[in-house]
């Protein structure tokens, strides 16, 4: 019994860290390549990869969020939210 408690807790904590913590590092590694494409790290020059790198990582951030809220959105209007593949749909529950 102890075990499988502790299988499933150690489940929801590695969600919570990647889910909880994941894309607000994600966050500040894009301002910090927002800071590497305008020169603005010390000892270093600038960089127009950083603005690339930058984008992407806002991207992820966007869209972790728009997914999350639009499975809260969906559940509250009686669907849920399933993936067919790569990407997500709705369907009645």
């Amino acid at each position: 019994m102890w075990l499988s408690a502790l299988n499933g807790f150690w489940q929801v904590l590695l969600a919570g860290l990647l889910l909880g913590s994941g894309l607000p590092v994600l966050c500040a590694l894009g301002v910090k390549s927002i800071a590497w494409a305008h020169g603005d790290l010390p000892d270093r020059a600038a960089n127009p990869a950083g603005k690339l790198v930058a984008g992407a990582l806002f991207a992820v951030v966007l869209l972790a969020v728009l997914l999350g809220l639009s499975y809260i959105v969906a559940h509250g209007f009686g669907y849920t939210l399933v993936w067919n593949g790569m990407l997500p749909s709705f369907t009645h529950k």
